[in-house]
């Protein structure tokens, strides 16, 4: 099975990859922000721009979690995906693959994600640029809870939104 953990930049995907792995021996995770970083620091330069919106990162990320799946029960990524178009591309192309997807949207109020950013010492450097991002995911909020179970992260903590989130995939599977 893939998880994929989607939401709003801030929102805690990362803190939340890193419980289910360590409650999971087996699980790995996959991280398509390194495409997406040796993307800026070669393409990217010639021409800057978000790497999302790059077919090859697209293409990429669907390979790359395509092979780490293979050697793994369960593959965990965390990773914000707002466009439908680009989400369906990459998560369809991982069932056409022939994997199990489960797609998991973190929520938050815009009030508790902006004090989640504000107060975030594990990255203060992405605190503007997460907070001008902010926007986008309510924007399409509603779109992303038609992909899958959406667990509220507000007023938990890490630990218990990483069961919610377990608990979330697990009704999904069964369903």
């Amino acid at each position: 099975m893939i998880l994929w953990l989607n939401g709003p930049f801030g929102v805690g995907k990362s803190t939340c990859a890193r419980l289910l792995l360590q409650g999971d021996s087996q699980a790995r995770q996959y991280n398509p922000e390194r495409l997406g970083w040796l993307i800026r620091r070669t393409v990217g330069r010639v021409r800057p721009g978000d790497f999302q919106d790059r077919p090859v990162w697209r293409r990429g990320v669907v390979h790359g979690a395509h092979r780490a799946a293979r050697r793994t029960p369960t593959l965990v990524v965390p990773m914000t995906l707002l466009r439908a178009d680009y989400a369906d591309e990459i998560l369809g192309g991982l069932r056409a693959a022939g994997h199990e997807v489960v797609h998991v949207t973190l929520h938050a109020s815009h009030e508790a994600l902006v004090d989640r950013i504000e107060n975030d010492t594990d990255d203060p450097g992405a605190r503007s640029w997460r907070l001008d991002q902010a926007s986008r995911y309510f924007e399409v909020a509603d779109r992303l809870a038609a992909l899958g179970p959406q667990v509220d992260t507000e007023g938990r903590a890490a630990h218990e939104v990483a069961a919610a989130v377990v608990t979330a995939a697990e009704r999904t599977r069964s369903a």
